[in-house]
């Protein structure tokens, strides 16, 4: 698969818009069935991206921030492939590209699991009473999830000498250190504000 990804860089930028819109239609879609379900609520917004809170939380389909980040990502996309090219280095552009994709492979777990969930409960219940998240848990709960996406994608990259995958560890852990700091900000706070529907 590196083989083909190293041939031109047009390769990763439709693999890399694929999988960024399929990021933002899951979560539409999650938020939507959220919205019918009684059992479950979130503190503040269903995202947790704060570019994207309030296209989530207003269930717009098309999201001009979104847009916008996608064509930046691939200008960054083309301009890295094309210095790694010139200094003959192309594993570099490999671990630039692993960034991206592997921890939107990450997300996207998350997303079927929770769509999965919430169809489950919507169409055949199995599931009583109201569970209520606060922010700070479900930033706790996502630093460990991509902890563990950066364990398996560090091994992964030691295993088969993988720059792609090396890429997607530190892109997991970066994003897990990230949603730690603000379970740990959060949960200093009081907990004055009532758990709202998103």
């Amino acid at each position: 698969m590196e083989y083909y990804l190293l041939l031109n860089p047009w390769i990763g930028m439709i693999l890399w818009t694929l999988i960024y819109i399929s990021d933002y239609g899951m979560t539409i879609a999650s938020a939507r069935k959220y919205r019918t379900n009684s059992h479950f609520e979130f503190e503040g917004s269903f995202e947790l991206t704060p570019q994207f809170e309030k296209d989530v939380d207003a269930l717009y389909p098309i999201s001009r921030r979104h847009l916008l980040m996608l064509l930046l990502t691939n200008g960054m996309l083309l301009i890295f492939w094309w210095l790694f090219s010139r200094i003959y280095f192309l594993h570099g552009y490999l671990f630039v590209l692993g960034i991206l994709i592997l921890v939107e492979v990450g997300v996207h777990i998350r997303h079927f699991r929770t769509f999965h969930l919430l169809y489950m409960v919507e169409i055949k219940g199995g599931l009583e009473g109201k569970i209520s998240y606060r922010r700070w848990l479900m930033f706790s709960t996502s630093a460990m999830e991509f902890f563990l996406f950066f364990v398996l994608f560090l091994i992964t990259s030691i295993l088969t000498n993988s720059y792609f995958f090396f890429g997607g560890s530190i892109s997991c852990l970066s994003l897990a250190i990230n949603h730690h700091r603000k379970y740990r900000t959060l949960y200093k706070q009081p907990d004055s504000e009532p758990v709202v529907q998103a």
